[in-house]
């Protein structure tokens, strides 16, 4: 028969860095001009890549978007219906963004397909001032948000447009090339090329968010490795039933059974207090829940009794 008692820690200060909120906000009205002059120059001077760089920018809107309402939902205090508060809303958001920039880059490959099989002649010089103007604000844009890399929800954004200040180094080479060598199929292999570094950037982003909704390991985390750093702690006999996982991006937390011996309660503190610490230094896991097992070192009074206790005979 084993007794039982719990040790908490809620760690909320969690240090999240100062959101560049002005960034976003921004980045939302910037975006909007870009788009509009990427669409209305690609259809004048009938290149694809300008058109499918316009639509790679018109993901950035809803994603800005929801950005921003994501960082205003993750800064809620936890309430009665959300006691975790609102730490995945970005996640979540970051995952329905990946999802929407491989949907993109599908249709930017079906446009240059329809492009190889009906070639067009490209406006090049039109087609080589937009890249560059489009170049100094995607990339203007990311700068901004190189600070937040680390939270899940502006990481999506940021490589959103850090993408797309590549994909306007790969409109202006490619307007150069059409120029100097007259070759029109120069614009789909980009507009391919463009739809390939949109996949590659998502495949992570959505990675990394799955692994989160899904409560899965934190990323680096070792199960293995936090037990036995645990088993190191004085007073730690054995540690089992243990469970992490991610409640954001920076916020992870943890559940597990440790065994140790009888003890009064003072000193059971003590023990959980180092548990804490060692969690929290180490491995970065601020919200954690202990349950504590006593158990008796080996003695006689782990004998078996065959004989009744004197005085309980029964008559």
């Amino acid at each position: 028969m084993h007794s039982h008692d719990h040790g908490h820690s809620h760690a909320h200060g969690h240090g999240h860095f100062h959101r560049p909120d002005w960034v976003v906000k921004g980045a939302l009205l910037i975006t909007l001009i870009l788009v509009v002059i990427e669409f209305v120059t690609g259809h004048i001077s009938h290149s694809l890549a300008l058109v499918s760089d316009g639509w790679h920018n018109l993901t950035d809107l809803p994603s800005l978007i929801l950005a921003w309402i994501a960082i205003y939902f993750e800064r809620k205090p936890p309430d009665h219906q959300r006691t975790y508060g609102y730490q995945r809303a970005g996640v979540l958001t970051a995952f329905v963004n990946s999802l929407l920039l491989v949907t993109v880059a599908i249709f930017i490959c079906y446009e240059g397909y329809k492009r190889i099989l009906n070639p067009e002649p490209i406006a090049t010089q039109a087609m080589l001032v937009v890249g560059i103007v489009a170049f100094v604000i995607n990339g203007s844009i990311s700068w901004g948000l190189a600070s937040g890399r680390r939270d899940l929800n502006l990481r999506a954004v940021f490589i959103h447009n850090l993408g797309d200040a590549l994909s306007n180094i790969a409109l202006i080479a490619g307007a150069w090339l059409i120029r100097r060598t007259g070759q029109t199929l120069i614009d789909p292999i980009i507009a391919f090329l463009i739809s390939g570094m949109i996949v590659w950037t998502a495949i992570g982003v959505i990675t990394d968010s799955m692994n989160i909704l899904l409560e899965s390991l934190p990323k680096g985390m070792s199960l293995e490795g936090v037990a036995n750093a645990m088993l190191e702690v004085p007073g730690v006999r054995e540690v089992h039933d243990v469970h992490i996982w991610s409640l954001g991006t920076e916020s992870h937390a943890l559940s597990c059974h440790i065994q140790i011996l009888d003890m009064p309660t003072s000193e059971t503190e003590i023990i959980c207090q180092r548990l804490r610490e060692l969690l929290t230094g180490k491995f970065g896991i601020k919200h954690s829940t202990i349950q504590f097992e006593h158990t008796h070192a080996p003695g006689d009074f782990h004998r078996y009794m065959p004989e009744p206790a004197p005085g309980t005979e029964q008559k």
